[in-house]
């Protein structure tokens, strides 16, 4: 966790935004990483619990860096 994720935000009991660190935007993990996550139950088995957002800070930016370069 603490090589991928250098600041999670949160409120409450959500999380409201991440900030990778700079290795993990090297990865290029701001692209891999999804930021719709489905809580599924403890057996795997049924309907999804919940999805929650988890907003990827500086993903459009690090998206539109690399389209430049590429």
């Amino acid at each position: 966790m603490h090589a991928i994720y250098e600041r999670i935000t949160v409120a409450g009991p959500e999380i409201v935004g991440v900030r990778l660190t700079q290795a993990a935007y090297a990865h290029g993990f701001a692209l891999a990483l999804p930021e719709k996550v489905v809580l599924a139950r403890p057996t795997g088995v049924g309907r999804a619990l919940a999805t929650c957002e988890i907003p990827i800070e500086g993903r459009d930016e690090w998206l539109a860096a690399a389209r430049r370069l590429a």
